[in-house]
């Protein structure tokens, strides 16, 4: 009955075990789709609703042309975070301090897109409230959620998932106990796999009674029974059922009004916990702490005391794998571990049993505030990229954290040193206006004019300057100034003033350049790497008078400051603005190389303002190079950037330079074969813009070379990638044709192999170079 396990398309998490049963099921979900908008399958946990949904969205994934993306709520704890994380999902990240919902609705407006929510029942309202905004906005946009409960939203089908076929009680087995027999029964086919995975289990004639009954007794739960089956490694089918048998009858005789499966699953997990050793049982209700994934050394630094020791964690860390309790996955290189959704419902129970829920949410918040402000100490060093990417990591356990300090009386201090330690992370990553919303909190929770306020104060300004938010930035940082006046801090105070410098240049540059030289002139600050913010804004103040000399000097200046200390992130910054410096210049060439390089650091870091600003010098040089094709193709696809992240307030713009340039290119062109070039970048992902760009963004006298080689291809094959170019998909291709998708398909892996490429925007680029010949 299992069937071979598939690979996911992109935005759905990997299948990772066979999906077991459910044709029915799937087949009728996918029906509903075709009059409905949004379905949501509800039901008990453990019940196989994610695993559904997955399946389902799997095999609907060619009716989308924009794909599919997967949206785990379960790691949430505040509905308001919602639109937040849906943003990180799509790669969606708002600048300008906007409503986090509209720009989700903006983006999604006109695409063709499943959006798959899955553990929607503890946010319940924020989950319509989001989803009823996008159905209105976007009506390409369809969604499967899964929740114990119904959403409520506006058109919402709700279908049931209900529990595995099990074996009648009277029925001693059917005739067979082959695959005839095991599709006629899923529970047992799920319980005999996952046990032959762990063990040399057969399901036979003998044991057909003993498993038929226990799946009864688990109701047909996929989770319950997963979690049995593993435990044919150290019991017999027999001797599963009898522990299970007494915990059935205690929980029912404490709780008999309870539905029966949930009283299952209560007694499979019940049973699971029974059989940990005490170091493992103590780990699992700890690390219910958690939100999401964790690492080993989270856990050894939260959940490790005199009862478990740290030398014991690992251990116990294994042990819980091994029983299924704990699921291990590495990203990376990282490994991480994280509890299912009601394996970490049932830890925090006995946790609050146990009185020490408040203990290790204040330790869980103790280890993060120290993990974050050692990421701050250690930021300008050559660890910076690995330290912003563990903080990506740690996102969903660093809300956690934030929201206990602003949610416990007593806390506020330490959440203004938390929003304060972040900001290096959240404004090098593109999360500025959640860092505005945690900003804002903390700073409105406790006014005291402390140290702690001060440094919350300068990170707030570093966020609006980023923003373009001079209302709030100035005073922000004229706060910050007199505090780190008062208390003495005379780096502090340069601090501000450098940052001050940063917001002042969208209005007046003289002032700019007055604030960057008083703060360059405190030796405190002058010494330090964050001298580099000042010095920034020097650069693009000399950019903007065209001052070109100058500017190239201050970005020197912040590259000898990141060769001392290992960072890169201000490197970036400075390498972006001498691109600017360069192409003003006329140095086309070096402009180029320098954006390209900054690209390739941000796109580390995820810092779509600055890869906006690294495409937009591409697309000068080559339009100003006469690379019209390419060139436009690169406006288009900086036209999607500025409108899909809202960057528009984000960096000082030089529309006037852009706008020049595509009047020219226009005129050059013509208007079909520039709206053609440009549609096609218009249609451009983020990933795709970035491949794109770095594909041959610094070597233009190389394209017309390349462009005019003979074609590889056929002639079916050119009209392929033409079509690819166009961003259409494989479903349109064929539509375009008349060839049937499978043979669409077939054309576009040739065309990757024959040409030696790995995605359609090198593809895209390869046709847009050889029209340009």
């Amino acid at each position: 009955m299992g069937a071979a396990k598939q690979e996911c398309p992109v935005g759905l998490p990997t299948e990772l075990t066979s999906f077991v049963g459910r044709k029915h099921e799937v087949s009728e979900v996918r029906a509903l789709f075709s009059r409905a908008r949004m379905v949501t399958l509800i039901g008990p946990g453990g019940v196989g609703k994610t695993r559904l949904a997955l399946r389902v969205a799997t095999e609907v994934r060619r009716a989308f042309a924009d794909g599919i993306r997967f949206v785990d709520v379960a790691q949430l704890r505040e509905g308001e975070l919602l639109p937040y994380l849906v943003g990180e999902v799509l790669a969606v990240r708002d600048q300008s301090g906007g409503d986090q919902t509209e720009v989700i609705t903006h983006f999604l407006r006109d695409r063709q897109m499943l959006l798959v929510f899955d553990n929607c029942e503890h946010v319940v309202d924020a989950c319509a409230r989001l989803m009823n905004s996008v159905l209105r906005a976007a009506p390409g946009v369809r969604m499967l959620a899964t929740s114990r409960q119904r959403l409520g939203v506006t058109g919402e089908y709700v279908r049931s998932v209900s529990t595995l076929p099990v074996p009648a009680a009277d029925a001693d087995g059917p005739s067979g106990s082959g695959p005839g027999a095991l599709a006629e029964y899923p529970a047992m086919a799920l319980f005999a796999e996952r046990a032959a995975a762990v063990t040399e289990f057969s399901l036979t004639g003998e044991n057909w009674p003993t498993v038929a009954r226990l799946c009864r007794r688990l109701d047909g739960l996929p989770l319950a029974i997963e979690l049995a089956a593993v435990r044919t490694r150290m019991m017999s089918a027999g001797e599963i059922l009898q522990r299970l048998d007494g915990r059935f009858e205690l929980l029912e005789a404490i709780d008999r009004a309870a539905p029966s499966r949930h009283r299952s699953l209560e007694a499979a997990v019940s049973g699971s916990y029974e059989l940990c050793s005490p170091e493992e049982q103590l780990l699992w209700a700890r690390a219910s702490v958690f939100a999401g994934p964790f690492e080993l050394d989270a856990a050894e630094g939260v959940c490790a005391d005199d009862r478990l020791p740290v030398a014991k964690v690992l251990d116990a860390v294994s042990g819980l794998v091994d029983k299924s309790v704990l699921v291990r996955e590495e990203l990376l290189g990282h490994v991480r571990f994280r509890l299912l959704d009601t394996l970490a419902q049932y830890g925090r129970e006995r946790l609050h049993e146990a009185g020490e829920a408040a203990v290790m949410a204040r330790r869980h918040r103790d280890w993060y505030l120290e993990l974050t402000e050692r990421m701050e100490a250690e930021w300008f060093s050559p660890e910076q990229l690995d330290w912003s990417r563990r903080m990506r990591r740690e996102h969903a356990n660093l809300q956690v954290a934030l929201a206990y300090c602003l949610t416990v009386p007593g806390e506020s201090q330490s959440a203004l040193r938390l929003v304060a330690a972040m900001v290096f992370y959240w404004s090098t990553s593109g999360i500025i206006t959640e860092a505005r919303l945690w900003l804002d909190r903390a700073l409105a929770l406790d006014p005291r004019p402390t140290l702690a306020r001060a440094r919350a104060l300068q990170a707030l300004g570093l966020i609006t300057s980023i923003q373009g938010d001079n209302p709030t930035g100035y005073p922000a940082l004229q706060e910050c100034r007199d505090l780190a006046r008062r208390f003495g801090d005379a780096f502090l105070e340069a601090y501000a003033l450098g940052t001050l410098a940063t917001v002042a240049m969208r209005g007046d540059l003289d002032e700019a350049v007055a604030l960057a030289h008083e703060a360059l002139a405190c030796p405190e600050y002058a010494r330090e790497p964050q001298a580099c913010q000042a010095w920034l804004a020097l650069i693009m103040v000399r950019s903007l008078r065209g001052e070109h000399d100058e500017a190239i000097a201050a970005s020197d200046a912040i590259r000898r400051y990141s060769a001392a200390c290992g960072e890169v992130s201000y490197l970036s910054w400075a390498l972006c603005t001498r691109a600017v410096a360069d192409f003003d210049k006329g140095d086309r060439a070096s402009a180029a190389a320098h954006a390209c390089e900054a690209m390739k650091i941000k796109r580390g870091f995820g810092d779509t303002v600055g890869i906006g600003l690294a495409v937009m010098v591409l697309t000068w040089t080559a339009l100003a190079s006469g690379d019209l094709l390419r060139g436009t193709v690169l406006l288009g696809a900086h036209r999607r950037l500025r409108k899909s992240y809202d960057l528009s307030g984000s960096v000082i713009p030089w529309d006037a330079q852009t706008e020049q340039l595509e009047v020219r290119a226009r005129e050059q062109l013509g208007t079909d074969a520039f709206e053609r070039a440009f549609s096609r970048g218009l249609g451009f992902d983020l990933e795709q813009t970035m491949e794109y760009a770095l594909g041959s963004g610094a070597a233009p006298a190389a394209e017309g070379s390349a462009a005019a080689e003979p074609s590889p291809l056929t002639r079916r094959e050119e009209q392929v990638a033409e079509l690819v170019a166009r961003g259409m998909s494989n479903k349109r291709i064929a539509d375009q044709l008349v060839i049937s998708q499978r043979t669409a398909e077939a054309h576009v892996e040739h065309i990757l192999t024959k040409l030696d490429f790995t995605s359609r925007a090198q593809i895209a680029s390869w046709v847009t170079q050889r029209e340009s010949a």
